[in-house]
């Protein structure tokens, strides 16, 4: 952390050498951010804070838009980028823990000279050259930093010990028993509250152990029904799923269900950074439109095989790490998430992150070009290379294909009409980035 605020200083320094303007008098002409945390000191048997940048911006006319960065030696926040959100401390941190915000004025924004058009997923399209001014907004970072104080006693995530249906298969008229047996180790820092879901039909009591379910007369075929499992600490919240078949036909499409998302183990002991992670997925009705795909991400961290139901996962950062899983079966309107939180330990250096600026595709819109195929633009950088592993773009859809999934500049050729979805990863080998766009593709010959 030294090593890092005496290269921020450098930077101010050299902000102000540069800008020339607004340095005199102790004044910045650089926005300035005000880091709170709200506790400054967190009760046992809870993890997390809310954080609050505010930031002051001496140049409201400059054409340009503010990015603040929150980050610290040990824990992870909600949303880096956002100027409210939540702090969770690492769960084998004690004592005082100190959270940063870099605040810098980022691309132009607006419709003028100089400007930027923020596409769909975030990802930037510049569409004329900066427009010049009497100080560079680039070279403004400004740092502020706060303190956490970490509690001994951190909040033990319940689990749910059976979930199931009796009978699974109902004839018309017949309702099903569901029974959920979940826990709580610690009852902090709220009581434990299960909630039971389902895709279609009625539960009779959602909050019950035990309760009826009833099939909608409408609706055939599986049916998915899922509890959730939480005791006030969103990190800690864990679901499982299942089906029941229902008389009657199913629907066109039947979605996929995620039944199940563990890491063995989910607090990763100190100087240990990998969790075995496996994912139990399938679709009810098979290759309909698609094979189903899994596919795993994580807020920090990578994995052997992120399409594959059982990998290995390598922590990014020290503290919590979201694990997340979709599964798609070809049709977007049924695409499925399930998250879990990794505990990764404080053991593990803390690493520079890459930056994933811009994915484009020109033109986006292919229904009336006459053509199949676009042009492709990826903008990434490592700010801390190589960490550890050299910086990596990867390009992936789940219709079409590129010319080549690694570069900068590439072509995505559409196989299907209609709306495909377009993602690229960015990898140091630690944590990944991801953006995505949508490409709408003509009617193939």
């Amino acid at each position: 952390m030294h090593r890092v605020r005496a290269m921020k200083l450098v930077l101010m320094l050299s902000c102000c050498a540069v800008l020339m303007v607004g340095c005199r008098g102790g004044e910045s002409s650089c926005p300035t951010p005000t880091v709170e945390v709200d506790p400054v000191t967190i009760p046992a048997g809870d993890n997390a804070t809310a954080v609050t940048v505010t930031i002051h911006n001496p140049n409201l006319d400059n054409g340009r838009r503010i990015v603040s960065e929150l980050y610290a030696d040990t824990g992870a926040f909600d949303d880096p980028f956002a100027l409210e959100t939540t702090y969770t401390c690492a769960h084998d941190v004690t004592g005082e823990v100190e959270i940063c915000s870099d605040v810098t004025y980022g691309p132009p924004v607006g419709p003028g000279p100089g400007s930027a058009v923020e596409a769909v997923a975030a990802a930037i399209e510049y569409v004329r050259a900066p427009t010049a001014y009497f100080y560079r907004p680039e070279d403004c970072r400004e740092t502020e930093c706060t303190t956490v104080v970490c509690p001994g006693e951190k909040n033990e995530c319940p689990f749910i010990a059976s979930f199931d249906a009796e009978p699974r298969v109902l004839m018309e008229g017949e309702t099903a028993t569901v029974r959920v047996s979940a826990e709580d180790p610690d009852d902090n820092p709220a009581p434990l509250v299960t909630t039971m879901v389902a895709g279609a039909g009625t539960l009779g009591d959602r909050y019950a152990s035990e309760t009826t379910y009833t099939c909608n007369p409408e609706v055939g075929g599986p049916i998915e029904l899922c509890v959730d499992a939480s005791d006030g600490d969103k990190t800690c919240d864990v679901t499982r799923c299942l089906t029941v078949q229902c008389p009657g036909a199913p629907p066109d499409n039947v979605c996929p269900v995620i039944a199940d998302l563990t890491a063995n183990p989910q607090v990763i002991p100190q100087y240990e950074r990998q969790s075995l992670i496996e994912v139990n997925a399938f679709d009810p009705d098979a290759v309909n439109p698609d094979p189903l795909v899994t596919t795993l991400g994580a807020s920090a961290g990578t994995f052997e095989d992120r399409n594959a139901s059982t990998t290995l996962f390598t922590c990014g950062n020290p503290g919590p790490a979201e694990i997340c899983v979709k599964a798609s079966d070809g049709d977007l309107g049924c695409d499925k998430e399930r998250c879990i939180t990794v505990q990764c330990p404080s053991t593990i250096d803390e690493n520079a992150c890459p930056k994933l600026y811009v994915l484009n595709a020109i033109p986006s819109d292919l229904r009336n070009e006459g053509v199949s195929f676009t042009e492709i633009q990826v903008r990434a950088e490592d700010p801390a290379p190589p960490g550890p592993l050299p910086l990596v773009t990867t390009l992936y859809a789940l219709r079409g294909f590129f010319d080549d999934i690694h570069a900068a500049n590439t072509i995505y050729q559409c196989e299907r009409p209609g709306l495909s979805e377009i993602c690229v990863d960015a990898t140091d080998g630690a944590c990944v980035k991801t953006l995505c766009i949508d490409v709408w593709c003509p009617d193939l010959p």
